[in-house]
């Protein structure tokens, strides 16, 4: 697949994630961005300098709960005593190992809530690893304790002393319990909107940016397993159509890139809307079709405009009859098209709970209709039926290895419980 390769900074990404996050639960991501601020002064404190280290440091700290948006465990952590709390922190790891460009640093995740009497004694796992996990652990809870407001820094010291040698490593509760430390905190507010973003030094590549981007759709599996695979069908679909129309290779790239987001403002739509098991009422599609303008917010203009009026516009028609804007086709570029065809195909070839994949006919015969009646493209759907089987084929091949990474975390979930 190719790359998302328009400029984009760090910061601007960041808000793009932080977005998609904020419409699962925003209490996690605020909490995330304000333990991110905590640790990276504790391990600057510590002596790091390495500009990539503290920014990936600081990006896995920001996400080191997104495994309770899976598990449902938001209410629990967020009370500074908890217990069982491995199940966030499993599939939080299995996220990030599986679909992040934070292989390296899941096993922060994993570990950040182990108790350094049980951490230290765990030789399958490096000291660098141990050090950061129980800095995000005492970040943590220092957030979660000082954010009461019934709660003082007094009262917070206490307990991080009585946790010494047993839930915290002695030289980490030293360090947070130096004069003035506390104080040096005191610059980020209750929704974290004054992270310093200076700890990310360099910027990240293309690939660390489109890796980013990519796992963004994965985030919408904790709503929608079935809107994944959609997307990753949808996105390849339009790169065989694009690649059939000799597109030159900068656009086709827009196309892929505008196809990999078109949905990821069905984080936002409630589960019992998206995994309904049937025709949707009225009401209901009127809240469906909210996933557009929720899309268009989570971008925040800082997408390439012509990535998202690709993204933003796949239910549009050619009639004028398509949504949110009513466009018509004289408005409608390739690209925007060439993704309206390949998202029917996809919902249409996709599996749900409550049916079975279409055969080739029906969904043939569903296109030719659609484009009978100059709701979509009538090259585009000329190119499909000529190459259907080709391109079904390849978006099976690109399909099988995300598949295969759902398999494998739910085969680790299990060994690791």
């Amino acid at each position: 697949m190719l790359q998302y390769t328009e400029p984009i900074d760090n910061k601007s990404l960041f808000e793009i994630i932080r977005r998609t996050c904020n419409c699962v639960d925003p209490r996690l991501m605020d909490h995330g961005l304000r333990v991110a601020y905590i640790a990276a002064q504790i391990l600057k404190k510590t002596g790091e300098n390495d500009v990539n280290k503290l920014r990936d440091f600081c990006l896995v700290t920001v996400l080191h709960d997104i495994g309770a948006y899976k598990t449902e465990e938001i209410s629990k952590m967020l009370l500074f005593e908890t217990q069982n709390m491995w199940e966030h922190s499993m599939y939080g790891y299995l996220f990030l190992k599986y679909f992040s460009p934070l292989e390296k640093l899941s096993p922060v995740v994993l570990y950040h809530h182990t108790p350094w009497e049980e951490l230290a004694g765990i030789n399958e796992i490096d000291e660098e690893t141990k050090r950061y996990a129980q800095i995000v652990h005492i970040a943590d809870r220092i957030d979660v304790f000082t954010t009461k407001r019934s709660n003082t820094w007094e009262a917070c010291a206490l307990k991080l002393r009585e946790g010494r040698d047993r839930r915290f490593a002695s030289w980490l509760v030293d360090l947070v319990l130096e004069p003035g430390f506390y104080y040096a905190l005191q610059s980020i507010d209750a929704q974290g909107n004054n992270f310093d973003f200076t700890t990310w030094g360099s910027p990240l590549t293309q690939e660390q940016i489109t890796d980013y981007l990519k796992m963004l759709i994965y985030i919408i599996d904790f709503r929608s397993r079935h809107t994944v695979t959609h997307t990753i069908t949808t996105t390849n679909i339009s790169y065989e159509l694009g690649r059939r129309m000799n597109l030159d290779s900068d656009y086709l790239d827009k196309i892929v890139c505008g196809a990999l987001l078109h949905d990821v403002g069905k984080v936002g739509v409630p589960v019992e809307i998206l995994e309904y098991p049937g025709r949707l009422s009225p009401q209901a599609m009127n809240v469906m079709r909210k996933h557009v303008d929720i899309t268009g917010e989570i971008f925040g203009g800082e997408i390439d405009e012509t990535i998202q009026n690709i993204a933003l516009r796949h239910h549009e028609k050619l009639d004028g009859s398509g949504y949110p804007l009513g466009l018509t086709a004289s408005e409608l570029t390739v690209g925007e098209r060439i993704v309206a065809v390949a998202d029917i195909v996809s919902a249409l070839t996709g599996t749900r709970s409550y049916k079975d994949a279409y055969p080739k006919e029906r969904v043939l015969s569903i296109v030719s209709e659609q484009k009978d009646l100059g709701k979509i493209d009538s090259n585009i759907v000329d190119i499909l039926i000529k190459d259907y089987d080709e391109i079904m084929a390849s978006t099976r091949l690109v399909c099988q290895p995300v598949l295969d990474k759902y398999e494998n975390i739910q085969k680790d979930f299990q060994k690791l419980l």
